[in-house]
């Protein structure tokens, strides 16, 4: 069962940060723009960001295995979103992840 009062300050705990460039959105670039910022909204609305928010439910090792899973996805869905928007061409390679602690 999920706890749907503990889910909701979750994903807003995983999404966060997502002004500062850190945490979870450590990979996503932080590229001004307003397309950029359509998609950085797009991401946040998503259906699988939004599942993976709500499975962390307070469990740490759970936690880790959810933020592991979104520095992979955040990134993947903004590449994604950026050429379905024309803001980079088809076949562009993501840039390499970075390091985040």
């Amino acid at each position: 069962m999920i706890r749907t009062w503990l889910a909701v300050p979750m994903l807003a705990l995983a999404l966060g940060t997502s002004g500062c460039g850190g945490g979870v959105w450590a990979n996503v670039p932080q590229d001004p723009g307003p397309v950029a910022a359509e998609c950085r909204r797009e991401i946040e609305r998503d259906p699988q960001v939004r599942r993976l928010g709500g499975e962390a439910g307070g469990n740490a090792a759970n936690a880790e295995n959810i933020r592991q899973q979104l520095l992979v996805l955040l990134p993947a869905l903004y590449h994604e979103c950026m050429i379905r928007a024309g803001a980079i061409p088809p076949g562009t390679p993501q840039p390499p992840p970075r390091v985040t602690f």
